[in-house]
This record gives structure tokens, C-alpha cells and sequence, in this order.
């Protein structure tokens, strides 16, 4: 029976018969989590919730025995191409880092404007913005790469912007994302 998955870039792979997606949990390509499904339509559910792979996971009740051998790997290729999971260094340290010290940064300016006459004016979008830019790298590797591109850029504009409640190192941190993002021809945003 073939399997379809979404990967962790929020593409869907398959089909996949049953012994390469226990292959892709040894290789922690598949996690507990990830989605997968009969159908490349749906519907999806965990995969640790799929009977077949439940023991790949160590679900009680359904371990292997001990004698129990592991089935073998497929003697021909799936009749239709898997792609590849990407691998590699994502999010890149250039984007991530300043949008993690800009993040900061807004949280500290906004709570420094606070007590003004200005305070609220000036600290909520501040607040805000730091927080979903601390958001933004708190789940950077679980998100799709390019809606991770596209949101850290609309979030860089606006670091850029908050040079107008006197954030320089924010609006420097933006403008450093800027230049650090991947162009839309990466390999690492296809998907």
C-alpha cells in the first residue's frame, strides 16, 4: 500500500511503501508527528498513530518481539520518484541570529518607551513586533522555508521601521536579514 508524508518543508512525498517509511524514521526523516496518509489527498493523521508504524516509535503494546526480524528493504525502486528531504543548514545563522537579536531588542525598547508620554503608542507595535520575530526563530525549522523567507522579510521591513521610535540596533538587524535572506531560485525553498 502506498504512503504520502509532509515533510518538515511542507511539501508532500510519496508514494512510499511501508519499508522505506521505516527506513525515513530510522533516519529521522519521519518523527511522531509528521503527516501521513493513504492518499496523496488525505486525510492525514501522526504517524505514530499509523498502525504499521506505531512500533518504529516504540509504542507500547507493539514492539517487535525480540527474535523478530526487520523487514527488508525494497528490492526495486518505488515506481514513482520520492524526493529528497532537504538537508543542510536552515534556517541560515545570517537570518536567524539578527532576527533574534532584533526581537529582543523591540521588547527591550518597547518596555523603555513604556513609562512615557508615548508609551502605549510606542510599545505595543514594538512589543508585538518583537515577539513575532521571537516566534518567527523559535519555529524557523519547523516551518516551510518559503513562507519562513517571505515572513522574515515583511518582519525585516518592519525592524527597519522601528528606526522611527529610535531602535537603531532593530532597524540594523533588519537590514542585515535583508541582505542574508536566500533568493527565491534556492534549492532549499522548492518544495
Amino acid at each position: 500500500m502506498p504512503y504520502w508524508i509532509i515533510g518538515k518543508d511542507g511539501a508532500t512525498y510519496g508514494p512510499a511503501d511501508l519499508p522505506t517509511l521505516r527506513r525515513w524514521v530510522t533516519e529521522h526523516r519521519i518523527v511522531a508527528t509528521t503527516p501521513v496518509s493513504e492518499s496523496e489527498a488525505g486525510p492525514w493523521r501522526d504517524a505514530s498513530l499509523v498502525a504499521e508504524l506505531a512500533s518504529a516509535f516504540g509504542a507500547e503494546g507493539t514492539e517487535p518481539h525480540a527474535g523478530a526480524v526487520p523487514p527488508p528493504p525494497p528490492a526495486s525502486p518505488p515506481t514513482a520518484p520520492v524526493a529528497a528531504m532537504p538537508i543542510g543548514d536552515w534556517p541560515p545563522t545570517g537570518v536567524a541570529v539578527p532576527q533574534l537579536v532584533s526581537g529582543i531588542f523591540n521588547l527591550v525598547a518597547g518596555a523603555g518607551w513604556l513609562f512615557t508620554c508615548f508609551g502605549v503608542v510606542l510599545t505595543v507595535p514594538l512589543v508585538i513586533l518583537g515577539i513575532q520575530e521571537l516566534r518567527s526563530y523559535a519555529k524557523a525549522t519547523s516551518t516551510p522555508p518559503s513562507r519562513y523567507v517571505e515572513s522574515s522579510r515583511t518582519k525585516a521591513v518592519l525592524a527597519i521601521c522601528t528606526v522611527l521610535a529610535g531602535n537603531v540596533a532593530s532597524a540594523i538587524c533588519g537590514i542585515i536579514i535583508l541582505t542574508q535572506l536566500p533568493s527565491n531560485d534556492d534549492p532549499r525553498l522548492r518544495g
